[in-house]
C-alpha cells in the first residue's frame, strides 16, 4: 500500500471511528434525556400527589367542621323541641335563631365544599394518570438503560478493535504526512484527503487545472488543494 492509498484508507478508518464515537455519545445523550424526562415525570407526579393530599385534607377539615355544626344544631333542636325546657318565648326565639345560624353555616360549608370536592377529584384523577404513566416509564427505563449500556459496550469493543487496525495503517504513512493529515482531518470536520475524479476535486467540486493534474500524476507526495485538503489521484493514466 503506497502513501496515497494508506491516506485514503486511514481517512476511511478515522471516519468510521468518528461515527462510532458519535454513536456512543448519542446513546449517552439519549439516556440522559430519558433520565431527565423520568425525573420530570416523578416531580409532576409528586406535585399532583401533594395537590391531591392538600385538597383531601381541606375536604376532611370542612367535613369535620360541618359535622360539628350539624351536631351543635341537633343539640339545640333537641333542647328546643323537647317541649319542657323552654317556656319563655324570648328564649325560644333565640334558640330558633341559633338553629338557623347553624343551618346557615352548614349551607355555607356545603357551598365551599363543592369546588373543593371537584378539585380533589380532579387532583386524584391527574395523580392516578401520572402515576400509571410513571410506573410504565420506570419499567421502560430499566430496559432502555440496559440496552443503551449494552450497545455502548458493543461499540466500545468494536471501536478498540478498529483502532488497532487504524494504528497499523497509520504506521505505513511518513510522520510528516501523518501529522499534516491529522491537522487537516480535525480542521476540515473529518475530511483530510480527497481524490480527483474526471478532473474534478471531490472535496470542493472544482475543476483541477491541467498543470495540477500533471503535477499530481508525477507527485510522490500528496498535494494540498486550495480547499484545504490533500488532493491525490490513484489513476496512473
Amino acid at each position: 500500500m503506497n502513501t496515497f492509498e494508506a491516506l485514503l484508507a486511514l481517512q476511511e478508518m478515522d471516519q468510521d471511528l468518528l461515527r462510532r464515537r458519535k454513536s456512543y455519545s448519542q446513546i449517552s445523550l439519549d439516556l440522559q434525556d430519558r433520565a431527565q424526562r423520568l425525573r420530570d415525570l416523578r416531580e409532576k407526579c409528586e406535585q399532583a400527589k401533594r395537590s391531591q393530599m392538600q385538597a383531601e385534607v381541606t375536604m376532611k377539615r370542612m367535613e369535620l367542621e360541618r359535622a360539628s355544626e350539624n351536631q351543635s344544631r341537633a343539640e339545640v333542636e333537641e333542647f328546643l323541641y323537647s317541649g319542657s325546657e323552654v317556656t319563655n318565648p324570648r328564649d325560644y326565639y333565640r334558640m330558633e335563631l341559633r338553629v338557623q345560624e347553624h343551618s346557615n353555616r352548614i349551607d355555607s360549608i356545603d357551598q365551599q365544599m363543592e369546588p373543593i370536592r371537584e378539585a380533589a377529584n380532579e387532583a386524584r384523577r391527574v395523580h392516578s394518570e401520572l402515576q400509571s404513566k410513571l410506573d410504565q416509564m420506570e419499567i421502560d427505563w430499566v430496559e432502555q438503560k440496559q440496552q443503551g449500556t449494552d450497545e455502548q459496550a458493543r461499540i466500545s469493543e468494536e471501536y478498540n478493535e478498529a483502532l488497532k487496525d487504524r494504528n497499523v495503517t497509520a504506521e505505513e504513512i511518513p510522520s510528516d504526512h501523518l501529522g499534516e493529515y491529522t491537522r487537516l482531518f480535525k480542521s476540515n470536520g473529518g475530511m483530510a484527503v480527497t481524490v480527483v475524479e474526471r478532473d474534478i476535486c471531490a472535496g470542493c467540486s472544482e475543476r483541477v487545472s491541467m498543470g495540477e493534474l500533471n503535477a499530481l500524476k508525477l507527485a510522490t507526495d500528496p498535494i494540498l488543494c486550495h480547499c484545504g485538503k490533500y488532493l491525490i489521484t490513484l489513476s496512473t493514466d
